[in-house]
């Protein structure tokens, strides 16, 4: 292969790669949980004595990956639609803007109204069980969403020269400095335009893009360009938190309340059922 083939068809891995798993274990687990902390007496009796089961699952898709079909999942990149402002709403209306590409450029939101339809079944199923496991998915999803890097081509700033950025914001910001004890939620609201907001939600993390990616190339001036692997050093660290900890704690709790929102509208849309003794 001639270089400059072999340099386009790098290029185009680069553009179609997938994103890494979004917030880490630890991320998810902790939007479960404020989630279920932001709901009120009723539709949270689903959930007593399963807190942990939910949580314990809140990964499960990333553990998918391995059917091709999944990754795209859990991300939407703006830039072939022109950006956010041009986001089609309809799989059949991104389908003709892009093709039979479209499904490679993401497809969480529709994910996410699928996956809500999961959990109003299982409400009206009766089954705690499925209720639990159906919120611990639909909460990856909504979770993913609320990823400023899961919005753009660049997901791992691999088109800036900051490779490995994708996990140094939401794994290694969140593993070094969260407590699921510093945040806290509203008490859920129920949401009629529920299967609407996931593009609001995507819109809002894509503007975010631009500034964590500053702040990442100004922490990285502390770190010897001999040093920039996986482990940066701990001015790195102090610096990328101190400018990029308020939008981290900020998502993760946007997350969680809007997982409550989705959790208490789709039990009002099964009717209110009540729990099972």
């Amino acid at each position: 292969m001639s270089r400059p083939l072999l340099k386009a068809s790098l290029m185009a891995a680069c553009l179609v790669a997938l994103p890494l798993g979004a917030w880490g274990d630890k991320g998810h687990r902790v939007v479960s949980i404020l989630a279920l902390r932001s709901l009120p007496k009723e539709p949270g009796d689903w959930f007593r004595g399963r807190e942990a089961e939910v949580a314990d699952h809140a990964s499960d898709p990333d553990h998918w990956k391995q059917d091709r079909k999944e990754g795209p999942r859990h991300f939407l990149d703006m830039e072939p639609y022109g950006g956010p402002d041009h986001l089609p709403h309809g799989q059949e209306e991104a389908q003709a803007l892009l093709g039979g590409d479209y499904a490679r450029r993401g497809t969480v939101p529709w994910i996410i109204q699928d996956r809500w339809r999961d959990l109003v079944a299982a409400f009206k199923e009766g089954d705690p069980a499925k209720v639990a496991l159906a919120t611990a998915i639909l909460g990856h999803y909504i979770g993913d969403a609320h990823v400023p890097l899961h919005t753009t081509m660049n997901h791992d700033g691999q088109l800036t020269d900051q490779k490995g950025i994708h996990s140094r914001w939401e794994s290694g910001l969140v593993e070094r400095y969260i407590s699921v004890e510093s945040l806290s939620v509203p008490t859920a609201q129920p949401d009629p335009a529920f299967l609407k907001r996931p593009w609001e939600w995507l819109r809002a993390s894509y503007g975010l893009v631009p500034q964590l990616l500053a702040d990442d190339q100004e922490a990285d001036r502390t770190t010897p360009a001999g040093n920039r692997g996986p482990l940066r050093g701990q001015a790195y660290w102090t610096i990328l938190w101190d400018k990029q900890g308020p939008v981290v704690r900020q998502q993760l709790q946007l997350a969680g309340q809007h997982l409550g929102e989705a959790v208490l509208s789709a039990w009002i849309a099964a009717g209110k059922p009540a729990a099972p003794k």
